[in-house]
């Protein structure tokens, strides 16, 4: 008994070892596209096991290949019979009639098996995924339609909205997507994400908003249409209208300003300043009892300082009648976590713009000693501080400032920056080696300002002191971009005028004249800082300044002498003679902006000029 039991185990194992290795040789005849060879072997492997999905497949594709399209139809109606509730073998002989050109036979045959199969959820979705598999889109799409007509429009939204989607068919994705909205409210979020393909084509666009409307009209009760609306807007950058519309929904929803409040945010971020402005006064004037009062006057200030200073040459009088307004609020509301944003931003404008440092630090001394205040927002301040320190050549305190914050933030951004700013810092004192050292940790840094810079100033650096067995020249070079950060032009000037008598054989000559240029374009003098940008990229072109030149004068062309022509051919310039810069990604947005027609207020700048 136990030897006729091990003789019939080895009999199946040999047909079963049989049966995997020509598996896996029909399979490498498939793959290397020998069709004949695979055909026979699947052939035999489709008699011994016609239960297989994978070797029905294979074998129909197979046979597909060799356009042996009735020995296909056999096959097809063969597994049609032996599984009668099986659908997608219903649209395989629909397919291939499709492969053999009887089109018409298909179309009606296939609109037969969408009709037959439309009786229940699950055999709906079944079809409808063996219609996608064989690429017959359009018959899904069908499916979904007869599915949905008799269990609803939320049974298959989320497959029907994606083939509309897919299929490009912008009017039917609108129209069904208000009819999901209408039945679920719940269903906003992926509404609004389906309906982005939308917004490719002015007139679909125009479409959605009119029947937006219209549905925002026949069900008043419903909000989900007027924040439809209010999306359609905003991805349209139809601010005023949004405005209204928001203002509308806060109004109804009795939000005392808190959603005009979080549109204004919005505006701000997509630097819309006008109209951040125009939202936050409306919340102030909702009256002084209103509890978005002191947010919406602290929103109103940044959005103006935002706004004076999004410029390279920021207006004086702008400048002025800003810090006089800040200062105003600060004395009707005190001193306190409520009022010391605004006075962070004071701080900025009389250390940057009003060449203040003294009073800068002061203000800054002031919040640093309020309590309640978070504590990154408190590492933004000794940041500053560190920034007005250096400026009164107050170096130790800077340091600390600097430390301080890189210490307490080692693993984040804010620690990132205070350590790129203590490696300048050692720059402008000389200490190359260190300030070298920290800027190569910096350089994979996670925020890519930082990256960038520390990149940009370590190959100063390198280029200069590489070869040179003395680093004076450097020094200078480093102590006039110290005096220039400081404010302290005539000095700066001085040195710069006589390095290269001092060094006339040395590498700074495109340096010199970078930072003579930035010099003047301190000073407002916006044409000879262009004439000096225009000697660095010309005649050093092949030095590690050439490129920052290229890009700041093709800035200054567009932003002060509104020559957008010019303009796009230097950021052109960047493109194509500097790809790999660290410039090229922004130079090339703004090329193709420029090159779209886009005027210098409507292009997005990720950074202004440093």
């Amino acid at each position: 008994m136990k030897s006729l039991f091990l003789f019939a185990l080895i009999v199946v194992s040999s047909v079963c070892f049989s049966q995997s290795t020509d598996e896996k040789l029909a399979a490498q005849f498939f793959e290397n596209q020998e069709f004949e060879k695979a055909s026979e072997l699947y052939r035999k492997l489709y008699k011994e096991n016609d239960n297989s999905i994978y070797i029905y497949e294979n074998y129909l594709q197979t046979l597909i290949a060799l356009k042996d399209l009735k020995t296909a139809e056999k096959l097809v109606e063969k597994a049609i019979t032996q599984n009668p509730k099986r659908g997608n073998y219903e649209v395989d002989l629909g397919y291939l009639y499709l492969r053999l050109g009887e089109k018409e036979s298909a179309k009606k045959y296939l609109e037969k098996v969408v009709k037959e199969y439309s009786t229940d959820k699950n055999q709906v979705l079944l079809i409808a995924n063996a219609l996608m598999q064989r690429q017959l889109n359009d018959y899904a799409i069908a499916a979904y339609e007869q599915g949905t007509k008799k269990f609803g429009a939320l049974s298959f939204y989320n497959q029907l909205l994606s083939q509309y989607r897919v299929k490009g068919n912008t009017t039917a994705l609108t129209d069904f997507s208000l009819e999901v909205l209408s039945e679920e409210q719940n269903a906003f979020d992926y509404i609004v994400r389906v309906l982005d393909v939308v917004y490719e084509k002015p007139e679909s666009v125009e479409y959605l908003q009119q029947r937006t409307l219209l549905y925002a009209q026949k069900n008043p009760g419903n909000p989900v249409f007027d924040e439809l609306l209010l999306e359609v807007f905003l991805q349209q950058k139809k601010y005023l209208a949004a405005m209204r519309q928001v203002i509308s929904l806060d109004k109804r929803n009795g939000n005392r300003g808190s959603r005009v409040m979080g549109f204004a945010k919005s505006c701000e971020q997509n630097k819309e300043y006008s109209s951040a402005l125009k939202a936050y006064e409306y919340v102030i004037n909702l009256g002084k009892e209103e509890p978005n009062y002191l947010a919406a006057e602290q929103g109103l200030i940044n959005s103006l300082y935002l706004k004076t200073t999004h410029s390279i040459n920021p207006d004086k009088v702008e400048v002025a009648e800003l810090i006089q307004k800040i200062e105003g609020f600060v004395n009707l509301n005190g001193v306190s976590f409520n009022t010391a944003y605004s006075l962070f931003r004071l701080a900025e404008l009389q250390i940057f713009y009003n060449h203040n440092p003294t009073g800068g630090s002061a203000i800054l001394e002031k919040i640093i000693a309020t309590p309640r205040l978070q504590i990154h927002f408190l590492a933004e301040c000794k940041l500053l501080l560190g920034d007005a320190y250096l400026m009164l050549n107050n170096v130790w305190d800077a340091k600390l400032m600097y430390g301080q914050v890189d210490k307490e933030f080692m693993e984040d951004a804010l620690g990132q920056e205070a350590k790129f700013k203590n490696a300048k810092l050692s720059y402008f004192q000389g200490d190359f080696e260190w300030a070298a050292s920290q800027l190569d940790i910096l350089k994979t840094a996670t925020t890519q300002l930082i990256s960038n810079n520390a990149i940009e100033l370590s190959l100063l650096i390198q280029d200069n002191t590489g070869l040179d067995s003395t680093t004076d020249a450097m020094k200078e070079y480093a102590s006039a971009e110290f005096l220039l950060y400081q404010n302290q032009i005539e000095k700066c000037t001085q040195i710069l005028n006589m390095l290269p008598f001092k060094y006339p054989n040395h590498t700074l000559n495109d340096e010199i004249y970078f930072l003579k240029a930035k010099v003047q374009e301190k000073l407002g003098n916006y044409e000879e800082a262009n004439m000096l940008y225009t000697i660095v990229y010309e005649k050093y072109g092949d030095d590690i300044l050439a490129d920052n030149a290229l890009y700041r004068s093709a800035n200054i062309t567009l932003y002060i002498f509104n020559d957008t022509q010019k303009a796009q051919a230097l950021f052109e310039k960047v493109v194509l003679n500097y790809n790999s810069s660290l410039f090229v990604i922004d130079a090339r947005k703004m090329y193709f902006g420029l090159k779209e027609g886009l005027t210098k207020e409507e292009l997005f700048r990720d950074e202004l000029l440093n």
